[in-house]
């Protein structure tokens, strides 16, 4: 406790039990906490997809303050065949400087081939892949917390992820530092 204010955590904190597969009763359950100063997540006014034809799930999964990576259903997932790319977009509300993205991919098999060969733009065009780019990652890391940092801020209303045509884009929670 400082003064007014009561910090619970000033870390992550996630934890995930999903139940005994062995009986009849399983649980999907997910605590999870997250305190950054420059945190404007709660900023983001709408969010869109690809089209989802596999896995599918909302797309405000990647922002909605749960980051529990083990659980499939905490998180948004996109594929599209054809040859098309999957992407992910948060719409600021207005035009918004970014210095810092933590990126929570999943975290529970064959996750580093779903969050790999991916662009991450950053400005105020609504049309994907228009934007300039803020960071990208070519190979997925397994298991980790992706922290993409710029040296300069950039300023965008739209924040967008994609992916390399016909890939998995699997986002289990973004934060998006000012």
């Amino acid at each position: 406790m400082e003064g007014n204010e009561c910090f619970i955590f000033s870390a992550l904190v996630t934890q995930n039990w999903k139940g005994d597969p062995d009986s009849s009763v399983t649980f999907d359950v997910c605590y999870s906490t997250w305190y950054h100063s420059g945190d404007i997540t709660h900023l983001v006014s709408s969010t869109a997809a690809s089209s989802i034809l596999q896995h599918s799930t909302t797309e405000d999964k990647a922002v909605d303050g749960f980051s529990c990576r083990q659980v499939p259903h905490q998180c948004f997932h996109s594929y599209v065949r054809s040859g098309a790319k999957s992407w992910w977009r948060a719409d600021l509300g207005i035009p918004r400087s970014v210095s810092r993205l933590l990126v929570f991919p999943r975290n529970d098999g064959n996750q580093a081939a779903h969050f790999s060969n991916i662009i991450i733009t950053l400005g105020n065009s609504t049309l994907t892949g228009q934007n300039p780019v803020f960071a990208s990652l070519d190979s997925g890391v397994t298991g980790q917390m992706m922290d993409f940092i710029v040296t300069t801020p950039m300023i965008g209303r739209y924040l967008e992820f994609i992916t390399s045509p016909q890939l998995f884009l699997v986002i289990c929670e973004v934060k998006i530092i000012s």
